[in-house]
């Protein structure tokens, strides 16, 4: 009986009409019942305004290097970036390491152990210039402070160059000053990922991880090869001055000759020769945290 009852009234619910009110609460809205309280809508907009066809100006006051076992890096780096359409962009780059020396870790393994990496993991970058492209692939918005939007994209950038090196060659001590060694011209390559948050239409924030990459084959110092500092070191060891040697057209020898806060740069030949002597080959890794603010126009 009392199961009877409770079929009969689920069967008066289900085919009662509905009211008038219940009827406004499903009104479909572009497929979406909006005045139904329990229904919630999310909207994504289309951006405010587009990055084709507009250039980029990007600053980098700090570009430090976040893998240095044997090396350190500080600097600073300026990009131009060109936006073909909307998710990809032509860029060339330009970098400045206003702070490049071996690390603290090197330093100690020649003070306790007199032994110091080899050219292929402690070659120094100076400066490098590379063109490459950007791809953002994904972008979104969030909120912040009152009412206000900042919008964000993730870049992916890759470029090619070259850059200039250079190795230390004394350690700074109780006989002078640190003193490197010019390495030449070295092919560049980088990728690098990170975000760019943009506040309006005009200004924008980056902070990107890049990974700078180089080849770190040393055979020539200053301009010097091998036979060249072979040369200038047998006239130390008879006692003449470096500048009497007989070199090639293109060796420096100003560079190892006189006196820097009272370190004789002559004694940097046989720490050159020794570096070209023994040669060896590898890619270094430049790992770096670029922090940086740009205008679009």
């Amino acid at each position: 009986m009392i199961g009877s009852v409770i079929i009969s009234f689920f069967s008066v619910v289900a085919n009662q009409a509905p009211t008038p009110a219940q009827e406004d609460s499903q009104a479909l809205v572009s497929g979406a019942p909006l005045d139904n309280p329990n229904v919630a809508v999310h909207v994504v907009e289309r951006k405010p305004f587009a990055d084709r066809g507009r250039h980029e100006l990007v600053l980098y006051p700090a570009a430090i290097q976040v893998n240095g076992k044997f090396t350190q890096h500080f600097g600073s780096a300026a990009s131009y970036v060109y936006h073909l359409h909307e998710n990809f962009a032509l860029q060339l780059m330009g970098q400045y390491n206003w702070h490049s020396a071996e690390s603290s870790f090197n330093q100690e393994l020649v003070d306790k152990v007199r032994e110091e990496a080899q050219a292929a993991t402690s070659l120094l970058l100076v400066w490098a210039l590379q063109a490459g492209v950007e791809v953002t692939p994904i972008y979104g918005k969030f909120a912040f402070l009152e009412g206000s939007l900042a919008h964000f994209s993730l870049v992916i950038s890759a470029g090619v160059g070259v850059g200039s090196t250079r190795h230390q060659l004394h350690h700074e001590d109780v006989s002078g000053p640190s003193t490197f060694g010019d390495t030449g011209l070295r092919f560049v390559g980088s990728v690098g990922v990170g975000f760019r948050v943009q506040f309006g239409d005009r200004f924008a924030l980056r902070l990107e991880v890049r990974d700078l990459a180089y080849t770190a084959r040393v055979d020539k110092v200053n301009g010097c090869n091998s036979a060249d500092l072979t040369a200038m070191n047998s006239q130390i060891e008879q006692g003449h001055p470096v500048t009497s040697a007989q070199v090639s057209s293109g060796c420096s020898v100003s560079s190892f000759s006189g006196t820097n806060n009272g370190y004789n740069l002559s004694d940097d030949v046989p720490l050159a020769l020794n570096l070209v002597s023994t040669p060896s080959s590898d890619v270094l890794n430049n790992l770096g945290f670029y922090a940086g603010v740009s205008v679009l126009f």
